[in-house]
């Protein structure tokens, strides 16, 4: 895939910025590249606490924030961090997945098309 090298780093950055203030310290965190269905694929998923689909379905909206979801830090946040990561993806012609459940962890999936 072809894509803007500064603004991808952003969304990794901003992925696993959110996990490490939205999780417990020590709570695992597994980062994965590859390939599917001739899509390139990003994924980060985390053992944390997750979010109810309540949550999950307003994650991407600017300014959102779940507070009691996700171990709120006291460094807080604006709640613009997944909402950047949306934007970014979908200015690549990509989109941005979320699958959570609480008490189950998040997994974040980026996937973005091939170059053309």
């Amino acid at each position: 895939m072809l894509g803007d090298e500064a603004r991808l780093r952003q969304v990794t950055s901003n992925l696993v910025g959110n996990a490490v203030a939205h999780t417990p310290p020590g709570t695992p965190v597994r980062i994965g590249v590859g390939t599917q269905n001739g899509l390139a694929v990003l994924e980060l998923h985390d053992e944390g606490p997750g979010m109810s689909q309540e949550q999950a379905a307003r994650a991407f909206d600017r300014f959102y924030r779940a507070d009691d979801a996700r171990g709120r830090t006291a460094s807080g946040g604006a709640g613009l961090g997944l909402a950047i990561v949306d934007s970014l993806v979908t200015a690549h012609h990509g989109r941005v997945e979320v699958h959570t459940a609480p008490d189950e962890g998040a997994t974040f999936r980026i996937l973005l098309p091939p170059h053309t």
